[in-house]
């Protein structure tokens, strides 16, 4: 077998001793004047003294050469030698502790304990170990191999959440070297006497030695091989004993033991059959002669050849031979070459002469059924075999050394046909009379059978890792007990746990009753062939449970499914793997999209243990496991039963062959309700689904309530000509589900906007820098696809529910499926839409780009866009004069003196190199921030002009608030202009009395304070007096700063350090200077925030003082 790295280590260190002590100790003698031990004693204090001498263990050994290396080993011994010491005794502290070991740990300790060994000439333990590190490494070559061929293969692999320095079952018991290498043969489980008796099986049943050390001595055998002693030994016993159970029931194993007992090989040899027989006070006689035969290993139409000449045709010929050799054939040849069966006196005849005799039969009704209405046989009649059978057992009953063992089956299918059946009612009409009953092995009895043949006993040093798991199983049982099964919280449980182990009991009463119910399983035979399939995945995928539970079953895995399906009907091959296990199936679906049942492999455990209980039960009145059972094939201590109950509801919620109801959940080859409400998503009208989408997805954006920026919407637009030409500000197109973003410039999203952002219809667009777009994003947009379908599904599967005859509990199953379809449609519809696209262009000369970005926000996706777009002024919901003047004079005003606001909102409203304004409201905005501060803006506002090309109304600065309207006859004027007219009026002012100007302006006055009169307390200037000479008015010094500047994410400190120079300290500097600072955050994050980080951001925001915060 495949040993455990940590086994290679305990081997290597028990050998150590040993080979070490007598150099150590020659060593030591030669080099300590007096008395050497006494000094040992003194420096290795751990050592005990007995009778005078040293007690030496490995540590000792070890610790006694570091501490007298100087003065007994440095000269024999050089540095390497030393650390090859020093590292060993790490080696053995880390074995100590129960720390793992790795391959590469395993290696190099084997190979230090090698060379240590070499260095003390201790030659043939040397030798041990490098045979010892060669199976290690290729052990490992071996394993790697296996995983590369398992990577194709569904894994058997699961997780689970045990903790506490529990260790799992492959730590603590090893199975036999066949079953852990795989390398063992599945006919090698159902034993055949004859292949024993001619010395062709293997070693498990030839050998009896190795045959009784994996043989469990259950009750029923150790009085059958108990009453085979006594009646072979003279002592009474019953002479004739029928054997009958089920397929697999031990009855050839049964007849084995009794073959081995009475074998060369001596009962003290044979583990437990010395302690049966003597504490039952009788002994097996010598030279006991056995007589072996098995109907399905002889034909009854050919004769056999014997080595000595003789041919021998029927059953009674052959047991005389057997028995008496030619001697015993001579009594019966003339009754074999006539085919007659010989009397009872001829038969006791021969047994006193070759007494003790030992005489089992096996297979009988297989081989008589051949004989059924049959003529003319070698063998004989069916009816001349049936006498000898009762010839048979009266000369057995009156031969006092004679045994007669005979087995007769139970089911159907050994017995095969008319002439099985008649055969078996013939032989137990003769077997009655003088046959003794016989007990079979108990359920607990085969759990020993089953543990002994397919593992190793535990070690003495891991019997208390077994008994601690055993103890915690019992703990979870007893603290939670509505949680499981009625009595599992008892003590008679915690004991069926120890006998069972490393199997959990509900596994083997899921085998025994659930699958042992099927013909073709035979019992403890396919238990032991299932369960040796499973160990062996099990123990090469590092399995890391407690025990082996139904949940741990790997149904997919390549050597378990095949073993499967020799009992269940092939069509449960696709069913494995798409509903119970294996990696694309549903339950590991569900795990990998649920991280706290995927942690623990809740749902694959779950389904496994469903399986396991159910499949074999198919069509059975009582075919349901109820969540108790399921939670008691999956939960290990230190497991939450509540996750593995909301795995079973998740897997009953999308398995397609997976039903429930009240009396629990099962397995069937008939699909599902979800089977069903699969088929007919799959079969969705595609029109009609995009159709819904679209719906949906218009009704989700028109019931949000923030609109962000956006003047108006048109949600999926079936074309161009469906999104109006105007000019009225900003414009979202949402598109629809036909027109996704797939990242790149080619995208059907990017086309489509591209179309109505040239045309509605077939004519040219007018107003293009009103639109912005929304689309879905492609890989996104198939997940509202699938979730759109079952929503329909589930839609149409209620509404068909009388037709469809469902019970109620399918009607409820759909009723809870469709609103987890319709929670699952609307958050995956809020997640697809979230791609902006947005036309952009430099200058008039530029082609026009589109920008994409992926803006995440399940809720509010307009106030999303909307941050998004004025952050990176996509969209302006303000903007300064001056940034509005730098646009126009760049690519408008040119020459012009002054242009209309209705010609500026067209402009802005049809190019897309200039600003983006939300609404009229914003470009009114910026022309009353240009006329109202203290010193003039970049432009001035007149109110129209006049006839005589005087401005109207005309607005420079120090404006107060005043109607400005956006049509053609408002103005915006260059401040070369309006300066000009209002240099005019001031001259105009300041004329004398009766003097005409040269060209006196007419019209209104310019707005704002022309002069301040010279006398202090305002008084004007007397009549006729000669007015007083313009006092010139200063400029007003500007009294406020504000600034809006973004900082950089990744270094935001530095750039504060500079604006707190470069800014805040110019103003606070200056006497009575004050400064407000408000800091705004956007942040996001592409897959959202889990509650921890939302959590903290929240808690920490509270903590600083944020006067606003909030996610979306």
């Amino acid at each position: 077998m495949s040993k455990s790295n940590r086994q290679y280590i305990f081997d290597a260190l028990e050998l150590l001793p040993d080979a070490l002590k007598p150099f150590v100790e020659t060593r030591l003698s030669g080099a300590i004047t007096g008395h050497w031990q006494a000094a040992v004693k003194d420096r290795v204090d751990t050592l005990r003294v007995t009778n005078g001498e040293l007690d030496w263990d490995l540590p000792g050994l070890l610790k006694a050469m570091m501490s007298f290396w100087g003065d007994a080993f440095k000269a024999v011994l050089g540095p390497t030698e030393r650390a090859y010491v020093s590292e060993i005794l790490e080696v053995r502290n880390r074995f100590a502790h129960d720390t793992p070991f790795t391959y590469d740990d395993t290696e190099r300790a084997l190979d230090t304990i090698k060379r240590l060994l070499e260095s003390v000439s201790a030659g043939e333990a040397a030798e041990k170990l490098a045979a010892m590190r060669t199976a290690v490494l290729r052990r490992r070559i071996d394993e790697q191999r296996r995983n590369e061929e398992r990577k194709s293969a569904p894994g058997a692999s699961i997780r689970t959440g045990t903790n506490g320095g529990l260790r799992p079952w492959r730590d603590v018991i090893r199975p036999h070297d066949d079953v852990a290498s795989g390398k063992f043969q599945t006919a090698e489980f159902a034993a055949d006497l004859s292949t024993v008796h001619s010395g062709k099986a293997g070693p498990e049943y030839r050998d009896p030695r190795e045959f009784f050390s994996r043989t469990y001595l259950t009750a029923g055998l150790s009085e059958l091989l108990v009453r085979g002693a006594e009646r072979l030994s003279g002592k009474g016993g019953d002479p004739v004993v029928e054997l009958q159970t089920n397929f697999g029931g031990g009855k050839t194993h049964s007849m084995l033991a009794l073959y081995h007992m009475c074998g060369e090989a001596a009962s003290s040899d044979l583990f437990g059959l010395d302690q049966l027989l003597t504490g039952a006070g009788v002994d097996v006689p010598e030279k006991v002669k056995r007589a072996v035969i098995v109907g399905t290993a002889r034909s009854p139409v050919n004769a056999v050849e014997t080595p000595d000449g003789l041919t021998i045709r029927t059953t009674w010929g052959d047991l005389a031979y057997q028995l008496g050799g030619k001697e015993g054939y001579a009594l019966v040849a003339e009754n074999d070459r006539t085919g007659i069966s010989p009397g009872s006196e001829l038969l006791a005849k021969l047994f006193t002469a070759n007494a003790p005799c030992l005489i089992l039969i096996d297979e009988w009704v297989a081989y008589l059924r051949h004989l059924y209405k049959a003529e003319g046989l070698p063998a004989g009649s069916f009816d001349t075999n049936l006498s000898f059978v009762q010839s048979l057992t009266e000369a057995v009953k009156v031969s006092p050394q004679t045994f007669l063992v005979a087995s007769l089956p139970q089911s159907q299918i050994e017995v095969g046909g008319e002439g099985g059946e008649e055969a078996l009612k013939r032989l137990r009409q003769t077997f009655t009379r003088v046959n003794a009953s016989w007990s079979p092995a108990t359920t607990e009895e085969s759990y020993e059978i089953v543990r002994r043949r397919l593992f190793r006993d535990v070690d003495p040093d891991a019997y208390q890792h077994r008994d601690n798991v055993v103890r915690q199983f019992a703990k979870l049982y007893r603290e939670d007990p509505d949680a499981f099964p009625t009595g599992c919280a008892e003590e008679d449980y915690r004991r069926k746990l120890e006998k069972a182990y490393p199997i959990h009991p509900e596994l083997f009463d899921q085998l025994y009753h659930s699958w042992g119910s099927m013909e073709r399983f035979q019992r403890t035979r396919g238990v032991l062939r299932l369960m040796a399939q499973l160990i062996h995945e099990l123990w090469m995928s590092s399995d890391p449970s407690l025990m082996i539970m139904p949940g741990s079953v790997p149904a997919a895995a390549v050597r378990v499914q095949p073993e499967l399906l020799n009992y269940l009907p092939k069509e449960w091959a696709p069913i494995i793997s798409g509903d119970v296990d294996g990696d694309g199936s549903t339950p590991f679906r569900i795990d990998q999209t649920t991280p706290n049942l995927g942690q623990i492999s809740a749902t694959r455990r779950v389904a496994r243990a469903v399986f396991m209980a159910t499949a074999p039960m198919e069509g059975s009145q009582n075919q349901g496991v109820d969540t108790k059972r399921v939670i008691l094939g999956v939960c290990q201590p230190h497991e939450r039963p509540i996750l593995f109950e909301d795995a079973l509801r998740r897997l009953s919620n999308q398995a397609k062959f997976l039903h429930s109801n009240m009396g629990g959940a099962w397995y069937s080859r008939s699909p599902s309700i979800n089977r069903l409400a699969s088929d007919r998503a799959s079969t969705q009208e595609e029109a009609l689904v995009v159709l819904e989408i679209d719906k949906l997805l218009g009704g989700y954006i028109r019931s949000l309530k923030d609109k962000g920026p956006f003047g108006s919407l048109q949600v999926t637009p079936g074309g161009s000509a469906d999104v109006p030409d105007e000019a009225e500000g900003v414009r979202l197109v949402v598109l629809g589900y036909a027109h996704p973003h797939n990242g790149k410039n080619g995208s059907t999203a990017v086309n489509e906007a591209k179309d109505v952002f040239l045309h509605r219809g077939k004519a040219p667009r007018v107003y293009r820098n009103t639109l912005v777009f929304l689309a879905a994003d492609q890989s996104s947009a198939a997940g509202v696809n699938e979730a759109m379908r079952k929503k329909l599904a589930w839609e149409s599967i209620l509404g068909d529910k009388d037709g469809l005859n469902l019970l109620q509990s399918d009607i409820a199953l759909a009723k809870r499926n469709l609103e987890e379809a319709e929670r699952t449609l609307d958050v995956r519809l809020r997640e697809a839409w979230c791609h902006l696209i947005l036309p952009v262009q430099d200058t008039p000369q530029d082609e026009v780009s589109w920008e994409t970005t992926k803006v995440v926000a399940q809720d509010g996706i307009l106030a999303q866009l909307g941050k998004k777009l004025v952050s990176t002024e996509g969209v302006f919901v303000e903007i300064g004069a001056r940034r509005l003047h730098a646009a126009l004079s760049r690519f408008i005003w040119a020459d012009k003196p002054h242009l209309s606001l209705s010609d500026v909102w067209e402009f802005c409203n049809r190019f897309t190199y200039l600003p983006r304004l939300r609404d009229k409201e914003v470009l009114r905005g910026a022309v009353v921030k240009a006329v109202s501060e203290m010193i003039p803006g970049p432009f001035a506002f007149a109110e129209d002009i006049g006839e005589d090309g005087r401005y109207e109304g005309l607005r420079i600065e120090q404006a107060q608030s005043g109607q400005i309207l956006i049509d053609s006859r408002s103005l915006i004027v260059t401040v070369e202009m309006a300066a000009k007219q209002r240099e005019e009026d001031d001259i105009s002012h300041t004329t004398p009395t009766g003097a005409q100007p040269a060209a006196a302006p007419t019209g209104p006055s310019v707005s704002g304070p022309l002069f301040t009169p010279s006398d202090p307390g305002g008084a004007a200037p007397q009549p006729g007096a000669p007015a007083p000479a313009p006092t010139p008015v200063p400029d007003p010094l500007p009294r406020a700063f504000y600034g809006l500047v973004e900082l950089s994410a990744d270094r935001p400190a530095r750039d504060m350090t500079k604006i707190l120079e470069g800014i805040i300290e110019q103003i606070t500097n200056v006497p009575g200077g004050t400064v407000t600072l408000r800091l705004e955050i956007d942040g996001e994050v592409p897959d959202g925030f889990d509650r921890n980080k939302q959590r903290t951001l929240l808690e920490n925001a509270q903590v600083l003082g944020f006067k606003d915060k909030r996610l979306s």
